[in-house]
């Protein structure tokens, strides 16, 4: 059986890379937040078994770093570091030019951890302060290290495993002054190597026609820039490019070959000048879900100028853009950065660090912006995205078996519109008020078929809006109106002549009808119309309009005075026609207390009904107002 590959490419200092294709699926490109995704068409049918993951580390975001210090206090001005992996084990070996020597770093079976061991793997006798680029792969069964040192390749013979003491051996290159960037990879069955000359201003080619234990054969390819540090590798639609930092100039160089590294006359191409580089020493590329991402180290002290982000908007071919990102993790004049490589759901690289003697551990997290972040199963749910941007999707089929296969694809999640027609409004009869979806240049939907950002609404109801933005992504609103009516009250009030009533502000002797204006709980106007009559009648009952509840003893009670009073009710009642208070008693008047609590200072009605003695059987009917005062 053919054996799949993973769908990433580890680009800086790289080995070769395909796309098993038997693991296949589809998904829209773009989809609008919140939205399901759907997933259909899942290849094969069939399989022993299925692992999805929906939110995997993303080199289109930023990544995090971690400063993982000077493991044992081994490393010494580091120049150049690369990662391996070993079935499940994992390495760094690092050169390190301030003590001439190699160091190797074990990490066990994660990257989530600082170093098990770390080992000084000397200068195997050969090795300067001149010491670079170097390179660990697997050929037939056996692991071979190569360390770029002056003119010179030393060749370490680590047998069948990356954790033995290596043998070493020397490649003498005639032509070269100082090599420092290098880069192995498998085309086919054969493997090639290019190395930068940073001294000599050139690029040269190894081809390793008998494998990794022999010489290889060295063909210089000529002027590339000033001061050329470190070489990527990477391959796009069965094309392959080779980009190169060049330190002295701060420029970049891109080198088409076309489907063959062994072009005799590959295309070189100096790159317009691209924000953020500045003294750059290493890069990096990882082409993943389509999207191809670099990486530059700028060999400077200043921790704001360190690392600078490449975007390819057209691919490997097409214009290359930069800027400068966050130094997470301690930059400090980094140097050589490392291929990627993913674990679970992470990518990972590490940093060399010369200024500090240190390794920064660079990463690409798995997001935590999904509705189901695994699966396993042919069928997977619709999947939604809660926020904006752009997710990996990664199916593998059959893992750990001689067929494995993995795909992965990019969705970009657009953002929905911003809209808010905010709290729920209340409103007093006769006013309106203005409901604004804000947002931006949108396409707006309301209830009462109004096409507008805002509308202006005077009646209760429910109103609501839709709107969609230029990604065809829509959001919805709703808020309700209540219109609250101004009371209205008519009171009908008869007294005897020569007394008063309290109406419109002041004291009425008169016949006529009077207006106050109270306002309600809803903030809304309540009108009270009073007709006042008056009328020739004995003096049975007195009221007083005013009374002071302040315990000194006089006038702490509001109530009548009346003489042959037989049948007596009084009720008194605040200005929100509540009962407050009531008394069958003529003697029992008010104190001026609710419910144990004293009541505001204002205006209070009062409605009195009683028989005298001086009238057998009728009944009297007396109302008004008073105030209480403190």
């Amino acid at each position: 059986m053919k054996k799949g590959c993973l769908p990433f490419l580890f680009l800086s200092v790289l080995s070769g890379w395909c796309i098993g294709q038997n693991a296949g699926f589809s998904i829209p490109d773009t989809i609008c937040e919140d939205k399901p995704v759907i997933i259909t068409n899942v290849q094969p049918a069939s399989a022993i078994s299925y692992k999805w993951s929906f939110c995997t580390g993303n080199a289109t975001d930023e990544p995090d770093g971690i400063n993982m210090g000077n493991p044992l206090q081994k490393l010494n001005a580091p120049r150049f570091v690369t990662i391996v992996q070993n079935g499940s084990e994992y390495y760094t070996f690092t050169t390190s030019s301030g003590n001439s020597k190699v160091i190797r770093c074990f990490y066990g079976n994660t990257l989530t951890q600082f170093p098990l061991t770390t080992t000084d793997l000397g200068n195997f006798g050969v090795l300067t302060d001149q010491v670079r680029g170097i390179q660990v792969k697997k050929d037939n069964g056996t692991w071979y290290g190569f360390v770029a040192n002056g003119n010179k390749l030393v060749r370490l013979d680590f047998g069948d495993s990356p954790l033995n003491t290596p043998v070493p051996s020397v490649i003498y290159l005639s032509n070269a002054i100082t090599i420092s960037g290098l880069t192995l990879t498998l085309q086919g069955t054969e493997w090639v190597g290019f190395f930068t000359d940073i001294a000599g201003n050139s690029l040269s080619r190894l081809d390793f026609t008998q494998g990794l234990g022999n010489d290889p054969l060295v063909i210089n390819l000529g002027y590339t820039g000033q001061g050329p540090s470190s070489i990527v590798l990477a391959t796009e639609n069965n094309n392959w490019y080779a980009f190169i930092c060049n330190a002295g100039s701060s420029t970049l160089s891109r080198i088409y070959f076309g489907p063959s590294l062994k072009n005799p006359a590959p295309v070189w191409t100096n790159m317009p000048a691209i924000t953020g580089l500045n003294q750059n020493a290493g890069i990096t590329l990882i082409n993943e879900c389509g999207s191809v991402n670099g990486f530059i180290t700028n060999y400077v002290i200043e921790s704001d100028k360190c690392i600078v982000h490449l975007n390819f908007p057209k691919g490997l071919g097409g214009p290359v853009t930069g800027y400068i990102i966050e130094n997470n993790g301690i930059l400090n004049k980094p140097y050589g950065i490392s291929e990627f490589v993913r674990q679970g759901d992470t990518l990972y690289a590490f940093v060399a660090n010369y200024g500090s003697s240190s390794l920064t551990q660079m990463f690409f997290p798995s997001c935590s912006s999904v509705s189901t972040p695994f699966y396993s199963g042919p069928d997977p749910p619709p999947i939604i995205y809660p926020d904006p941007g752009n997710y990996n999707i990664m199916l593998t089929i059959n893992d750990g078996y001689p067929d494995q296969s993995s795909l992965c694809k990019n969705i970009e999640v657009k953002p929905k519109p911003t809209i808010s027609l905010g709290n729920d409004r209340f409103l007093c009869q006769g006013r309106n008020t203005v409901l604004d979806a804000g947002g931006g240049n949108y396409l707006y939907f309301w209830s009462n078929g109004a096409s507008t950002r805002a509308i202006t609404v005077d009646t209760t109801g429910i109103y609501w809006v839709h709107a969609i933005n230029s990604w065809s992504c829509g959001a919805f609103d709703t808020i309700k109106v209540t219109v609250y009516s101004n009371a209205q009250a008519v009171v009908d009030t008869t007294i005897c002549k020569g007394l008063s009533y309290w109406a419109q502000n002041a004291l009425r002797y008169d016949n006529g009808i009077y207006l106050d204006t109270l306002k309600m709980v809803t903030g809304c106007d309540s009108v009270v119309t009073t007709n006042l009559s008056i009328r020739d009648c004995p003096l049975l009952i007195w009221f007083p309009n005013a009374f002071t509840p302040n315990g000194d003893g006089l006038n702490d009670e509001f109530r009548p005075v009346g003489s042959e009073i037989v049948m007596y009710n009084m009720q008194v009642f605040n200005r929100w026609g509540e009962l407050i208070f009531e008394s069958n008693d003529i003697k029992t008047g008010w104190n001026g207390l609710i419910k144990g609590r004293e009541a505001p200072p204002e205006a209070y009605t009062y409605i009195v009904v009683f028989e005298s003695k001086h009238f057998p059987g009728v009944t009297h009917r007396e109302t008004g107002t008073f105030t209480l005062t403190r």
